[in-house]
């Protein structure tokens, strides 16, 4: 369903790309490459093989049925994106979290685990229904929100135990027994309940929503993250919303040190297999150490195959967003025509196949990034910390995306970006977007 044209881009940028060189693409506001001449001021040769090898395409990649995802969602400025900080232990360079609504707005993904177990968590933006000129980008929230809750093995709903329950708390209860719940678990957690004593007062209130046991909870100190996580493997199992034996680790584990160490018969032993097992001899006693050895190599991680970084960077409003969900096909970052709207730092994993089973997938990760203003006028605050995780992720890439709006021409702040990554020795694609908005110009 994409042109051709942008597939070509596609496969110059993750084939072969200019160590600390950079390249001139024209693009199109729908996506479409006017032109496809790349002029590079470093290349590197092309290998020539003398048997053809079959590449299989890149594609948008799917998260692993191994590693359940965990969607976080809620009203405003009840805390999620600081529990999901604390659950992942992101707290230095994580979601960004300020004391006032609407800074998270897209959905984020952070790895987590726990108990061993490797999981996601998806940050949302704070859920309200109703559209006027004060909630900015609702629609847009709960549609990431939704999508967040079609993919997840579990929902994590946050309330404010310190505000108490709210209208808006019986909206959202109500909006997940009919999305989620009897599909999939749903955890209610009370935030902001940092003393053992008050703390499942405060939380008892929020029984009266429907959605099950609320757990007294705090994303700034940790106070009731463990039995929270616990409990909510235990509904994973026991719904099987996730992969087959997800949140079992550990109780494998102890079930085979107790087995090493068991007294007696075991439920499937005679009084022969018994004796031989208490003196280490034969079959049964094998099979005890193979259970006990097979428990603990479940806690080894699989060698994740290689990423290559893909920053994009530019000012506010030209189009960055546009060219990332163009890219993947999907509305993966809100866009509008309004400057400012991707606050957090965006990623999104593209796969190429390996060409042989020998070999391991090449992933490339698209880091979208909010627009980078002018050093004067950013202020102290959610924006100085924006800034920062966009000079972030070029210190990150191996290559830039730097996108201009041709319809403004090379602005001074294009030229300041532009000596960053320079100064960072990234390799560098300059995009030039709106193409087709340019007046009188030579598209040969």
């Amino acid at each position: 369903k994409r042109s051709q044209p942008l597939w070509q881009f596609l496969i110059l940028l993750l084939g072969t790309y200019p160590q600390g060189g950079s390249s001139f693409v024209p693009l199109s506001r729908n996506g479409i490459i006017s032109s496809t001449r790349l002029f590079s001021t470093a290349e590197l040769p092309l290998q020539q093989s003398s048997e053809p090898s079959e590449q299989k395409p890149i594609r948008r990649r799917r998260l692993t049925k191994k590693e359940p995802l965990i969607a976080v969602v809620g009203r405003p400025n009840v805390g999620k994106s600081a529990l999901v900080n604390r659950i992942a232990g992101t707290q230095s360079g994580g979601a960004i979290v300020a004391d006032e609504p609407g800074i998270t707005r897209d959905r984020t993904y952070r790895p987590a685990e726990f108990l061993g177990e490797s999981f996601w968590l998806v940050d949302t933006g704070g859920l309200v229904f109703d559209d006027d000129e004060n909630t900015i980008f609702a629609k847009e929230i709960r549609q990431q929100a939704l999508i967040a809750m079609d993919e997840a093995s579990a929902v994590l709903f946050v309330v404010d135990g310190q505000q108490g329950m709210t209208g808006l708390d019986a909206q959202i209860a109500e909006f997940l027994r009919k999305q989620a719940m009897g599909r999939i678990p749903v955890m209610l957690a009370v935030n902001k309940c940092e003393s053992e004593k008050t703390g499942a007062t405060s939380a008892a209130e929020f029984w009266q929503l429907g959605v099950g046991n609320p757990f007294p909870v705090s994303a700034l100190h940790g106070v009731g993250t463990a039995d929270l996580l616990e409990s909510m493997f235990e509904s994973i199992v026991d719904q099987k919303s996730a992969v087959d034996g997800f949140g079992t680790k550990v109780q494998k584990l102890k079930e085979a040190k107790s087995n090493l160490k068991h007294k007696g018969p075991l439920p499937w032993e005679d009084e022969t297999d018994y004796k031989m097992r208490k003196w280490g001899i034969g079959d049964p006693a094998q099979r005890v150490l193979n259970d006990y050895e097979t428990a603990i190599a479940a806690f080894d991680t699989d060698d994740q195959p290689e990423e290559i970084n893909i920053a994009i960077i530019g000012r506010p409003n030209v189009g960055k967003s546009s060219l990332l969900n163009t890219i993947f096909g999907d509305t993966r970052a809100i866009v509008s025509d309004m400057a400012g709207t991707t606050r957090d730092s965006i990623d999104a994993l593209m796969e190429r196949p390996a060409s042989s089973p020998e070999e391991k997938a090449t992933l490339y990760r698209f880091v979208d990034t909010a627009g980078i203003r002018r050093k004067g006028k950013v202020n102290f605050g959610p924006e100085f910390f924006m800034v920062n995780r966009a000079l972030r992720a070029i210190r990150r890439a191996d290559v830039v995306l730097l996108v201009l709006d041709a319809t403004a021409g090379v602005t001074e702040q294009d030229r300041v970006l532009a000596q960053k990554i320079s100064d960072d020795g990234r390799a560098c694609v300059i995009v030039c977007n709106k193409w087709d908005a340019v007046v009188d110009k030579d598209s040969n």
